[in-house]
């Protein structure tokens, strides 16, 4: 039986415009990967953590990727404990779901050595309460995505699916060199919505999941359109109204707040389009951010070699 697995979890973006905590995409990369190795016992724990950030998660049992890895093992009986090495290709504090990918890998890694008995589908529930211990809610639109791969819609922690599309859609995503906390971020967002923007953004949400379902561009274009989260966020990230300015000038289908910011997405027909739209949001961070391009990933969670 294998007792040691790698795993890559890509970093996401949540939200997609009107999509508040329902809607989320995949990236190819960057992404998080766990090294776990079964041992005796119960429970899983991080051991260490490396990668790209000067401030780096903690190791122990708090970590994400330990406690969806150890929820995991809880449905499947405890057949063991893991011990995580933990990579972060994605810093925290950035919108790209890192807490999300590092919850995402620890929960497939427990399950693949398990011997993969739960669907995918069905760790996403491990997961989001994982990012509850991160930052105090227990959403998955960063998780799903994570771990299905392309677009995916959240009606409930055990009710996901992925939305099919014909759409090629590339994704320019600029993290600036600032940090916003998920908390502070959800902290921002009133528990309240009034009944005009709560109408706006079901509105823009139906006719997302539409274009996306029957590949309408034009349509899409029309429905990246944020009447919760973005008025309530733009002012956490300073820069986002130029950056958004300039990827729509510069050909992008729309563009909003990636997850909880600070980084700013914006999705492209064309991967030309994709980088030079990044190129653009870049330059309106004052060259103060990094910028990755990529298309819908088509893979979630995976396991890969050491």
């Amino acid at each position: 039986m294998t007792t040691t697995v790698s795993v890559f979890a890509p970093a996401t973006v949540a939200n997609l415009g009107p999509g508040y905590d329902v809607i989320g995409l995949a990236l190819e990369a960057p992404g998080d990967t766990v090294h776990a190795s079964r041992c005796p016992g119960t429970g899983a724990r991080v051991s260490r953590v490396t990668g790209v950030h000067d401030r780096l998660p903690p190791v122990g049992v708090d970590n994400t990727a330990a406690v969806a890895a150890r929820l995991t093992l809880e449905r499947l009986g405890n057949p063991f404990a893991l011990e995580i090495e933990l990579h972060k290709g994605l810093p925290l504090g950035s919108g790209l779901g890192s807490s999300g990918a590092s919850a995402a890998a620890g929960a497939f890694a427990a399950n693949l050595l398990a011997g993969s008995p739960l669907d995918v589908e069905e760790l996403v529930e491990a997961c989001a309460q994982a990012e509850a211990s991160a930052c105090g809610s227990a959403h998955a639109d960063n998780v799903t995505p994570a771990l299905l791969g392309g677009v995916t819609l959240v009606r409930s922690t055990t009710d996901v699916t992925r939305i099919h599309t014909a759409l090629e859609l590339h994704v320019a995503v600029v993290s600036p060199r600032q940090e916003l906390s998920t908390r502070l971020s959800r902290e921002a967002i009133p528990a309240a919505i009034p009944v005009a923007d709560a109408i706006h953004n079901v509105a823009h949400l139906a006719s997302l999941v539409y274009a996306l379902t029957v590949g309408d561009l034009d349509l899409l274009q029309r429905s990246l359109v944020d009447h919760i989260a973005e008025p309530r966020r733009a002012g956490l990230i300073p820069g986002f109204a130029e950056a958004k300015r300039a990827a729509t000038e510069t050909g992008a289908l729309g563009a909003s707040i990636s997850g909880a910011g600070p980084a700013v997405f914006a999705l492209c027909h064309t991967l030309e389009v994709a980088k030079a739209v990044g190129a653009a949001m870049v330059a309106a961070f004052r060259g103060e951010a990094a910028l990755h391009v990529s298309p819908v990933a088509e893979q979630g969670a995976r396991e890969v070699d050491r």
